[in-house]
């Protein structure tokens, strides 16, 4: 009961800070041009009758918005909304960023992912984890046909979809030459990730609780606990990374930002974060008036430092 008080709370918040954002912030959150392309993640994936509802997201898709032709650069990302494992908010935190990715030139994937329900599957590996892998893949295994550098396809997520987001880029795949499956010939590791206020530890002192219970449960073994905290996982093969957060987040903990950021320049691997004083949770794009409102422009500058969104 807990821990649903606490999830209505933070939609609430959430609802509460997109309407406050004012008519401008509105604007900037409105989505792409209609597309037609939704693109299954697993076209084949049989899910029984009694898990088949609206509400845990049975079937991943990815939504497709090209960038405009006369600003496309081959650079595309995989947009994870977050929700706190427990729904997605698309609107603010997926077709939002879309457009605001197609505005730089980058082609965007907004990922409906499958929502955890409070345990791990057999294979021991998230539902939302294999579906984000499974995104990068389709996107490297279309490169070509959709005009995409394979070399520059990076993930987003915002809140519990940066948790999301980060373990794509700490626990990647390699591709398999020699797979039955076709798409497992390439590998699932993003190029960039850009991380939203994001949750990144499933350690109890930081945790966002709702994520950890949702992705694993009330009871997580402490191996599980570790495993799927991002901080722990960073090496140097991890991603260059973008992170945002503020100060006055009183929904997920900054150090969940801050501990990242400081494995990343342990490993060795860029990393530019910037925390801002007032943004609170759930800020999007940013929110007129506060300061966070200027971290998509320093993102945009860090995507172009980096080489991500030099015309193909």
């Amino acid at each position: 009961m807990v821990a649903k008080r606490h999830l209505c709370r933070w939609i609430m918040l959430l609802l509460a800070g997109v309407l406050s954002a004012g008519s401008s912030a509105v604007a900037v959150a409105k989505p792409p041009a209609p597309t037609a392309q939704v693109i299954p993640v697993f076209p084949n994936l049989k899910v029984a009758k009694a898990k088949q509802t609206v509400a845990s997201y049975a079937w991943p898709t990815l939504q497709y918005f090209p960038a405009p032709a006369a600003r496309a650069n081959g650079a595309a990302v995989v947009i994870c909304p977050g929700g706190g494992y427990a729904v997605e908010v698309m609107q603010w935190e997926g077709y939002g960023p879309a457009a605001w990715m197609n505005k730089l030139g980058v082609a965007a994937f907004v990922l409906k992912y499958r929502l955890p329900q409070g345990k791990l599957p057999p294979s021991g590996v998230p539902w939302p984890l294999q579906d984000v892998r499974r995104a990068v893949q389709i996107i490297r295994a279309h490169a070509q046909q959709w005009h995409i550098d394979p070399h520059r396809i990076g993930v987003m997520g915002f809140s519990a979809g940066g948790h999301l987001a980060s373990m794509a880029g700490t626990h990647w795949l390699p591709a398999n030459p020699n797979a039955a499956d076709p798409l497992n010939r390439f590998s699932t590791r993003p190029d960039f990730l850009v991380l939203g206020y994001p949750v990144i530890s499933m350690k109890r002192s930081i945790a966002h609780m709702g994520s950890r219970r949702n992705l694993l449960g009330r009871h997580a073994p402490h191996s599980e606990v570790l495993y799927f905290s991002s901080e722990l996982q960073v090496n140097a093969t991890t991603p260059p990374t973008f992170i945002t957060c503020a100060r006055d987040d009183n929904i997920v903990p900054i150090q969940n930002s801050i501990r990242f950021a400081a494995a990343m320049r342990k490993a060795g691997v860029p990393c530019d974060f910037k925390l801002f004083n007032v943004g609170g949770h759930g800020f999007g794009l940013g929110r007129p008036g506060q300061d966070s409102d200027a971290w998509t422009g320093d993102c945009a500058r860090w995507l172009k430092k980096m080489g991500f969104l030099a015309r193909k």
